[in-house]
Parts: structure tokens; C-alpha cells; sequence
């Protein structure tokens, strides 16, 4: 179909959807389903099915305050899916519908063909008018205009303007495609009549089609974000002519599994439907206010952009935030005008003149986060292969075997056979390793292809304490230096004595092969097949979706030059099929439904990213040489510590902005540390995947507030040599914690240990608790500032990549700031629009 979207309308709706899901957040407010059994949510619903599907009880765990993010779907009373999935299943679908007893089947997004599945009309729109099938409820008439083509159910999308598919054509590919569908087309059942799965939801961003989240402009919703509809449609083992599946001869159907679409008139007359509210999509606060910049990692994103419409509710400050780099975010801190941005670890070149504070505000954990579900073999046991599809729950990772995943080190993850990883397990499950330690794989790992895991090609601090725990093992530290581990296998060549720890993931082995398609030579690279992703929470959000974001030659020509070949995307792996990894924070893992690993700590001990394991990791970290600071300790002591948990800070240089700058982020901070760490999935909570703060770091946060609205715009005056320096400010009633004020070096953060060279344990193997009044910082001490560049991350491209220095990235992240815009590898900017920054 060559059709495209047309009108400034849809031109307007592509702008914004390549400003805001590149870094896969949509600006609304986060919140999610959590994969490891979650509770149900003030907005839980459920339904009930009827007739023959009467027993069947379906649940959405929320349906309220929505953004793209997964729900999870859970359902008791089903008939049990039979071992080759051909009948006894949901399909579930997202569609969008004014009235309010449902969406018609014209409104809905599904019928995407899919590689791996069979691509008959029950995972398409068509409608079957054969004898032998025929539907005796459906209404629409075989089409005629197109002899010898098939007739479909149209697609009718949400905008007025734009046109609806026609009954010849299958209804994918001008609104929706494989890339982009969230449809099921398979919802296994378990033998006990139950099943669950993590739906995601998508607002119109993800799907324009559908339009959920757009804020109404005409109609008596004006003003209000358009509710969409979440659609379940149970399928048993008859046709819609009542024949049963897998009985040849008169009254029976002549294949053992359904052929007929979910939207054809008889199954859409059993579908059950669960009203979705979103949040709104755009502006969260009014337009037209003046705002207060807000910059930082990605780790406090979805934190934030809960808390921003209700610190602006009730005509109180409007905060825009951008998300950036971690090297950006302290660039701009000593720019001379710094906002407030959020860091991990302390700025280490801040003017003497324009000393920072810092504040903590939240407490995550990054993570390898996983969705894996089991693929045994057709020829394994019977017990063993019913429960084929069913969700993996469990993955112990030491950190040898993350280095493995992180080093393309097992064969698969280079195209050819390469020399160098000969006698190498060809991929994660055939790695003995990790069979010792995750014994189940060995059965149900049969098809899992995982060779590596989605990572975000931004530079962060955190990336640089995950390799710090990979260098301080023993184990991971000698494999990464060329010694094999217990079953022989070797690291990758180009990545022996790898120097940590490192701020980034290198692609550093970017082998091609050629591949002839007729008289068309086309290269297959390793980098292009398995590629850095925008962000987090791309990858987050893939890995759900059995996404690698690779591309591969297709065995066409580039229509825009026929020297060239054409490549196209990596098939997604279906639900019931996925083995994806991602390097994600605790929130975004559990914003998309996935499971988290549990890592191996220096006690010898797997533990989960649970909130008392992060605070046992939190209580570990190790003072920096800035007041209030802490960095990771990658080595606790504590049997039961998470090795990387994550505190952000809050950080501003009250001296650069004004007293009325002052008094909005005092607010902020107030606020922050007081309602926004109440867990919720509403406005101005706490998403899922975040740690409440402990009372001393609020009461640390609390008291920077009060030295932030204290001094704000009070400028320092740095004396001369020989002169006696003037006092600091007064802090004011801070409670007697500390404020985190100071602009020194933050090179001993505690990611040291083991040999990786990043300086030591930093100055304890505990936390001591908060206890000094706020002060502003002393001019930076005459020392060697820790160093604060980056190893390069190999580009991405269909060629052999070539090395990307950290100044020409955050150059350009730097000159995107400097016009309002983040960049950094995926930003976020969580309100657009016409706005003027306050003074």
C-alpha cells in the first residue's frame, strides 16, 4: 500500500512523537506493572466472559493514569492450550472507541502477519467466506472491487482527517506494522486454567492509529486525554460455523487448529473490554508558563515526570525536564547557569564562586532485566513441553558471565565463523556456566538465541560502577585478561585487557561478512545485527517486545540507490518466544514488565534488586570527597546487598540563580522528599521500581531546600591568596543533617577493588549517617580532579564502525541544550510548547 498519512495534523503528530519516543518515555506520567507477581492497583478491573466463556475471569492490574508502559493481564477459568497452541488461547488487542460500551472491530489494532507465525486469517484481519467456513453472524460483504484479493475488515483510525484501510487491503502497514503492533495473537493457558502476561499499552505516540493520550480539542471532552479500550477475545476449539478443531468429517473442522480471525462476527461476539484511561500526552502543566529547567540521567526520568503536574497544580511551579548524559548534566552545572540537574556522583570542576549542593531524591538500582520464556525441544518430555511459553522467572548472573554478554564473546554474537571464538558456547544457554548456576535452561533453553543484552549507548556513571563490579571479581577480571574460563571459553580478542572501568558499552569487534543475494553483495555486521539502543528505556521497552533493533540485508536493492542493498529490521520474537536481556534501571524493568536478574555480590551471595536489598547496598556506599555524596561500593560486605544500587542527587549552585529560582526548587525539593516518595502509580507518587528515601536522606534533602531558598542569588566572593575567606552563608535550620554542598572532586566513589584502577574503597565499608549542618562548598582543592573522559563506543552502521569520542557526542548534546533540546543518545523532553524559561 503506497498510501501515507496526510495533513498538518499527522504531520504535527510525527513531530512530536520524533521528539519524545526516541527515548522511549512518553511525556505523561510513569508508572507500571511490576513482572515478579504484582499487586493489583486501586484501578485494577475485572471481567467476567459469557456463554460458553462464562467461567473465564479476566484481569487488568491498572486502567487508570496510563502511559506507554505494560500491564499485566492475569485470567483464571480458561480452558487449557494444547501443546502445539492451535486452539484454546486469548488474542488481546488495544483499540480506541468514543462509545462508551466498547470499540467497534473496525477500531482496533490488530492483523499483523508475523514471520514466525502462521500467517492464515487468525493473526490477520480477513474474513473467510468459504463454505466450509463460513461465518454465520458477519455482516460485511466479500468485496468485489479487487477480484481475486481477499476481503478484510478495515481499519478505521481515531483522527477524523485521516482514511480508513479499504476492504482489500489487510489494514497493517499505514497505521501499524510488525514493529510496531502490541497485539497478541497467542495468550497461552495454562493446565490449571490459568495464564498472565504483560501487556504494553501505547499512547499516540507509539500508536497514531489509536490516538490514546491526545488531548481532546473540540466535543464536550475538550481539554481531556482521549481513553482507549483494552480488547480480549477468547477462542475455545470450535469455528465460528461451530465445527470442532481436529475432527475430519462431517461436523468437525479439517485442521487442528483455528484458521478464522479474532475479528470475525461470531469470536467478536464473545470479546470482553476494559476501559484504559492515559494520562495526558504534551503539556502536563499549563501552557504558556514560564518554566525552571530541570537536566539529568535517565535514572530519575520517570520519577520526575510523575512529580511535574503536581508540583504545577494549583498555579504552583512548572519544571521542564531533559534528559542527558551524566558528563552533559555536570557541564552544565558549572556553565554559569545550572538549573538544577540530577547526578549519581559529584561534579569535579565546579567554579569555586558557584559552589553546589546536593540533595537526594531518589534510590533505584540498575539491573539486567530479562524476559525469557520456556523453549523446550518437541522431543522433551511431555510435562516439559506443556509448559512451553510459560514465563521464566529466576536468572542467576555472576559477574563473569555479564562480561561475557557485554565482550561478544559467545560465537553467535559475530557473523561467520570466526577463528577467534572458536570452541566458544555459541550463546548464552549452551554456555555451562551458566547452566550450572540456571539448571532449568537446560531444558527449557533449547531455541533461545541470547548472545548478549540490549544496552543504551549513552556514557553514564552507572555504567561505569557496573564494570567496576565486573573488574572487582577475580574471575570476570582474569577472563577479560585472556585467561579461559573452566570450560575453556575465551573473551573476545578485541576486548582483552580491557581497561576499567568504562562509561559506556564498547562494540569493539565490528566484523563484517559479505552475503551474495543473486548479483547484489550485501554485508552482514555484527554491529548492525545487534546494535547500542537510544536509552534505557528503549531498551527496556524492546527486550518486552522481543526487539534486538537489528537490521540485516534483505536481498533487496536500496530503492534510492540500486548500487546499494536494502536492509530491513529483525523479526520481533513472539510472546511465548522471547529470550531478551537489557541493561535498564529498576524502574524501567519494571514500567515494561520484565524480570530482573539477581546478581552476585562479593559475599559469594545471588541477590535480587528488592527495596531491602537496595538499601543493604545503599548503606555500604562510601563517601566521596564532596559533603554529602556517596558512591557505590561494588564490593558490601552484607550477604544481602545489591552491588549497584543507585541514589540521584539534586543539584544546583544556589550563587548562579536567583533568589525567586531559589524558591522554586526549594519547593521541588520539599515536595520530593515529603508526597513523592509515597509508592503509587497517581500523580505526584512514587513509580514502581524506586526506594523510598530513608528519613536521613530526606532530612538531608530538606535542609539543602532550606540553604537553597536561603541563598539563592547570594553571590561569593573567592579572596585573594593571603586573605581570610568569608564566611559561608548561613544555612539556616537544616535539622542538623547534611546538605551535600560542595563542588570538589568526586573520584573516590567507592568503584574500586579487585584491580580495576578506579582508586580504592573511597574511605569505608559503611555509610555513616547524616549528621553536619548545610554548608556551601570550599574552592576546589589543589588536587588532580578525577578524570572524566570516556572510551569510545564503536558507531552503528552498516559498514565496519569506526571509534566516536566523548567530546564530539556531548558537543553536540551541549549545542541541542544550548537551544532548548537534550541529547546524549535518547532525550526526553517532558514538556513542549511555547515556553519561556523564568529568570
Amino acid at each position: 500500500m503506497n498510501r501515507r498519512p496526510r495533513g498538518t495534523e499527522r504531520l504535527g503528530r510525527l513531530v512530536l512523537a520524533v521528539l519524545m519516543i526516541v527515548a522511549g518515555v512518553a511525556v505523561a506520567l510513569p508508572a507500571s506493572s511490576v513482572a515478579e507477581g504484582p499487586a493489583s492497583t486501586p484501578s485494577a478491573v475485572t471481567v467476567r466472559g459469557t456463554g460458553k466463556f462464562a467461567s473465564l475471569a479476566f484481569t487488568a492490574s491498572q486502567t487508570r493514569d496510563l502511559i506507554n508502559q505494560t500491564v499485566h493481564l492475569s485470567w483464571t477459568g480458561a480452558a487449557p492450550t494444547d501443546a502445539n497452541r492451535g486452539y484454546n488461547y486469548l488474542q488481546i488487542m488495544q483499540c480506541w472507541g468514543d462509545d462508551p460500551t466498547g470499540p467497534r472491530r473496525e477500531q482496533c489494532q490488530y492483523g499483523v502477519p508475523q514471520g514466525s507465525y502462521d500467517s492464515s486469517a487468525m493473526f490477520s484481519r480477513g474474513l473467510i467466506y468459504s463454505d466450509l467456513l463460513k461465518d454465520p453472524l458477519e455482516t460485511q460483504p466479500q468485496q468485489t472491487e479487487k477480484p481475486g484479493m481477499g476481503t478484510y475488515v478495515p481499519f478505521t483510525p481515531a483522527s477524523p482527517t485521516d482514511p480508513a484501510t479499504k476492504p482489500w487491503e489487510p489494514g497493517y502497514g499505514l497505521y501499524f506494522d510488525a514493529s510496531s503492533t502490541n497485539e497478541v495473537q497467542q495468550a497461552v493457558t495454562r493446565e490449571d486454567g490459568t495464564g498472565e502476561i504483560d501487556f504494553e499499552v501505547q499512547t499516540m505516540l507509539e500508536a497514531s492509529g489509536l490516538e490514546c493520550g491526545r488531548v481532546r480539542t473540540t466535543g464536550a471532552d475538550t481539554g481531556k486525554p482521549r481513553h482507549c479500550w483494552l480488547v480480549v477475545v477468547p477462542r475455545g476449539d470450535t469455528e465460528v460455523n461451530g465445527a470442532k478443531v481436529g475432527t475430519p468429517g462431517a461436523g468437525g473442522h479439517y485442521h487442528n487448529y483455528l484458521d478464522t480471525s479474532p475479528l470475525s462476527a461470531t469470536n467478536w461476539a464473545n470479546r470482553m473490554v476494559v476501559r484504559l484511561d492515559f494520562l495526558p500526552v504534551g503539556e502536563s502543566c499549563a501552557i504558556g508558563r514560564a518554566e525552571r529547567p530541570l537536566n539529568g540521567h535517565e535514572f530519575i526520568a520517570d520519577a520526575v515526570q510523575r512529580w511535574q503536574p503536581a508540583l504545577c497544580a494549583g498555579n504552583g511551579p512548572v519544571f521542564g525536564f531533559v534528559q542527558m548524559g551524566d558528563r552533559a548534566a555536570r557541564a552544565q552545572l558549572a556553565s554559569g547557569e545550572p538549573g538544577m540537574v540530577f547526578l549519581s556522583k559529584p561534579a569535579t570542576e565546579q567554579p569555586a564562586t558557584e559552589p553546589a549542593v546536593y540533595a537526594p531524591v531518589g534510590i533505584s538500582a540498575y539491573t539486567i532485566a530479562f524476559v525469557m520464556e520456556k523453549q523446550p525441544s518437541i522431543a522433551a518430555p511431555p510435562d516439559d513441553y506443556k509448559n512451553s511459553g510459560q514465563l521464566i522467572r529466576e536468572l542467576n548472573l555472576t559477574p563473569r558471565l555479564v562480561a561475557k554478554l557485554l565482550t561478544q564473546s559467545y560465537s553467535d554474537a559475530v557473523p561467520g565463523a570466526q577463528e577467534y571464538l572458536a570452541g566458544n558456547p555459541v550463546r548464552l544457554v549452551r554456555d555451562k556456566e551458566f547452566l550450572q548456576l540456571n539448571p532449568e535452561f537446560d531444558v527449557n533453553g533449547f531455541s533461545m538465541l541470547t548472545i548478549d543484552a540490549l544496552a543504551s549507548s549513552v556514557d553514564s556513571d552507572a555504567t561505569a560502577d557496573l564494570w567496576a563490579w565486573i573488574g572487582a571479581d577475580p574471575e570476570a577480571r582474569d577472563f577479560l585478561n585472556g585467561k579461559p574460563d573452566p570450560w575453556g571459553m575465551k573473551v573476545n580478542k578485541n576486548y582483552l585487557n580491557l581497561e576499567l572501568p568504562l562509561e559506556n558499552f564498547p562494540k569493539a569487534d565490528t566484523t563484517c561478512i559479505d552475503v551474495k543475494f543473486g548479483d547484489l553483495v550485501a554485508p552482514i555486521c555484527a554491529t548492525t545485527r545487534h546494535p547500542l539502543v537510544a536509552d534505557m528505556h528503549e531498551a527496556g521497552r524492546s527486550a518486552n517486545r522481543g526487539d534486538s533493533m537489528g537490521r540485516e540485508p534483505n536481498g533487496q536493492r536500496d530503492p534510492l540507490d540500486l548500487t546499494r542493498p536494502a536492509f530491513g529490521r529483525i523479526g520481533r520474537q513472539p510472546i511465548g518466544r522471547r529470550a531478551m536481556l537489557a541493561v535498564v534501571d529498576k524502574a524501567t524493568a519494571d514500567r515494561y514488565g520484565l524480570f530482573t536478574a539477581k546478581l552476585r555480590n562479593a559475599s559469594g551471595k545471588f541477590v535480587a534488586p528488592s527495596a531491602e536489598n537496595i538499601l543493604a547496598g545503599v548503606a555500604e556506599m562510601t563517601p566521596t570527597k564532596t559533603d554529602g555524596v556517596k558512591g557505590v561500593n561494588v564490593t558490601p560486605k552484607a550477604a544481602n546487598a545489591y552491588p549497584l544500587p543507585m541514589v540521584t542527587y539534586a543539584v544546583t549552585a544556589p550563587a548562579a540563580i536567583t533568589a525567586d529560582a531559589g524558591k522554586d526548587y526549594a519547593t521541588l525539593l520539599r515536595f520530593v522528599t515529603g508526597k513523592g516518595q509515597t509508592p503509587g502509580e497517581g500523580t505526584g507518587q512514587l513509580p514502581s521500581g524506586y526506594v523510598p528515601l530513608p528519613q536521613a536522606m530526606r532530612e538531608q534533602a530538606l535542609a539543602t531546600a532550606t540553604t537553597v531558598e536561603k541563598t539563592a542569588g547570594k553571590k561569593i566572593t573567592v579572596p585573594t591568596e593571603g586573605v581570610d575567606p568569608d564566611p559561608a552563608p548561613d544555612a539556616g535550620d537544616g535539622g542538623g543533617t547534611d546538605s551535600g554542598a560542595g563542588g570538589g572532586d568526586g573520584g573516590d566513589s567507592g568503584t574500586g577493588g579487585g584491580g580495576t584502577g578506579t582508586g580504592g574503597q573511597g574511605g569505608g565499608d559503611t555509610a555513616p549517617a547524616a549528621g553536619q549542618t548545610p554548608q556551601t562548598a570550599a574552592p576546589p582543592a589543589a588536587e588532580k580532579p578525577t578524570d572524566d573522559t570516556s572510551k569510545p563506543v564503536a558507531d552503528t552502521r552498516t559498514t565496519p564502525a569506526s571509534p566516536v569520542g566523548w567530546f564530539l557526542k556531548y558537543l553536540l548534546v551541549l549545542l541541542l541544550v544550548a537551544g532548548g533540546l537534550a541529547a546524549g543518545g535518547g532525550p526526553v523532553l517532558s514538556i513542549l510548547g511555547s515556553r519561556r524559561r523564568k529568570p
